[in-house]
């Protein structure tokens, strides 16, 4: 008889402590949001437009700068008080 193997995805890891996950477009991304990229949080230092409200060019501390073309879920600090 033929097993299957099951497919296994790639495990994320748990989101930065202290922040909460939404799905946001471009134009909503905050300085000190974070984002998933290439397997790891990385946090938002700073961003330029790209042109047109539907794009920007995300920067951060150690990595290269990325363009945020579509929503994507992002990770912001709670605000606590």
């Amino acid at each position: 008889m033929h097993e299957r193997r099951a497919k296994r995805l790639p495990s994320v890891p748990p989101p930065p402590a202290g922040t909460m996950g939404t799905t946001r477009p471009p134009g909503d991304v905050r300085v000190g949001d974070f984002v998933y990229l290439d397997g790891e949080y990385t946090r938002v230092r700073d961003m330029r437009s790209a042109g047109t409200a539907a794009h920007r060019v995300l920067i951060f501390a150690g990595r290269e700068p990325w363009v945020m073309r579509e929503a994507r879920t992002t990770y912001r600090p709670i605000a606590y008080g």
